[in-house]
């Protein structure tokens, strides 16, 4: 059995041409308009399929098709549909329509399956919009408050309660709290290994230790026309300066680790003051602890050499520290396995982002399979995925979902 590899590509396409943009990618951010559209398109293709289609209180969307047992837990199958701005085709829509394909897959063979199946679509995984990312997930495995979810503001001041509220996507249905069997998410790389090595499928075991921090930067508000040069203390010159260090260890460790600065705020922020504050993110990500920790310590002692030599002050407030997430070996084997009878090159290997995943180990037994993107390119309107490799994920996922259902 096999899923329709043009129909894949051929919906993976179509849901691209929601939130287009100029080089082919997307900008369907969570809760936006085009989210919204996004969802409604893949409810139709759901409940053309005959899955019955229910959204949770995050917006959650589960489409399931019923077991011959459907008293038993069913398995999951998913991913996200909401994107990066600007984002591209694959990082998310790849696990939901592939979970998809494989339901058709079924449907169209007649074949039935002991416990039920779901295709999921989960609600802000990428934090572009909302921070944090992997939201939906979170709440449903109850590693979130879903009041705290529901009070996440963005920068134009809108609540996500509100807007998952204005795009009608609020369900009546309780989020999480359910039994689970297992969770199934196929996912593009996000990096150059399998591309490089010509492996087809990846069977993801574990992810790194990160990071996330803000640093906010002190100095003093002042004329930018009268304050003498070597009175001032521009919190954004420090900023600047701790921001290329940051950059700097990220390179000495590359490439196991890798270090970025990714926003920055300032005030008053206006062309006529020195900016007294400055407020930037960074994003730390190495395999081992101790590499880890010591990209950490650089940059501390980068941040004390800088306000020796300014006068300027920095604060540090770690917004998420993250330890490594194993997945579950009986379903990393079974991946190998299906991968392996359907004469596709497989192997073991480590995520370096996060994903909704994650947060399902909190729930039930799951599995992250992944699949060469080009160039290793992502969160970025030239990601592509060739064709072949969607549908090699897909069926992977496929017989993964039939062993793991008629359990």
């Amino acid at each position: 059995m096999r899923i329709d590899q043009n129909r894949l590509w051929s919906d993976l396409m179509t849901l691209g041409a929601i939130g287009a943009l100029p080089l082919g990618g997307n900008d369907r951010m969570a809760l936006t308009d085009a989210d919204r559209d996004g969802r409604s398109l893949f409810r139709l293709w759901c409940e053309q399929e005959g899955l019955s289609v229910t959204t949770d209180g995050m917006g959650n969307m589960f489409a399931r098709r019923e077991g011959t047992d459907p008293s038993l837990p069913p398995v999951l199958a998913g991913s996200h549909l909401d994107t990066q701005s600007p984002g591209g085709k694959f990082d998310g829509p790849l696990g939901v329509l592939g979970a998809l394909a494989a339901v058709r897959a079924l449907n169209a063979a007649g074949r039935t399956t002991k416990r039920s199946i779901e295709v999921v679509n989960w609600t802000n995984e990428e934090g572009a919009r909302f921070m944090p990312g992997l939201m939906g997930s979170a709440v449903f495995a109850d590693a979130m408050p879903l009041e705290t979810a529901y009070a996440s503001v963005d920068r134009g001041g809108r609540v996500f309660g509100e807007e998952l509220a204005r795009i009608r996507n609020k369900g009546p249905v309780p989020v999480g709290g359910r039994p689970v069997d297992a969770y199934f998410e196929l996912h593009i790389e996000q990096g150059p290994l399998l591309e490089e090595m010509g492996i087809t499928i990846g069977a993801v075991t574990h992810s790194h230790y990160s990071l996330m921090a803000d640093i906010t930067c002190h100095g003093e508000n002042a004329h930018i026309q009268s304050m003498p040069m070597l009175g001032r203390r521009n919190a954004l010159v420090g900023a600047a300066r701790l921001i290329a260090e940051i950059d700097r260890v990220g390179r000495a460790h590359a490439p196991a680790g890798s270090a970025s600065a990714v926003t920055i705020d300032l005030w008053p922020n206006n062309r006529i003051n020195i900016p007294h504050r400055a407020v930037f993110g960074y994003g730390l990500i190495h395999p081992d602890k101790e590499g880890l920790a010591s990209m950490e310590a650089a940059i501390e002692a980068a941040a004390a050499v800088i306000a020796t030599e300014t006068g300027l002050t920095f604060e540090t407030t770690f917004q998420r520290r993250r330890d490594p997430v194993f997945f579950t070996e009986e379903l990393i084997a079974l991946t190998e396995t299906v991968a392996t009878d359907l004469n596709l090159s497989v192997t073991r290997m480590l995520t370096r982002p996060g994903h909704d995943a994650f947060n399902m180990l909190r729930v039930c037994p799951t599995a992250l399979v992944f699949v060469p993107c080009r160039g290793g390119i992502s969160h970025n309107e030239l990601e592509f995925c060739e064709p072949e490799h969607c549908a090699a994920g897909a069926n992977v996922l496929l017989h993964a979902l039939i062993q793991r259902a008629d359990r």
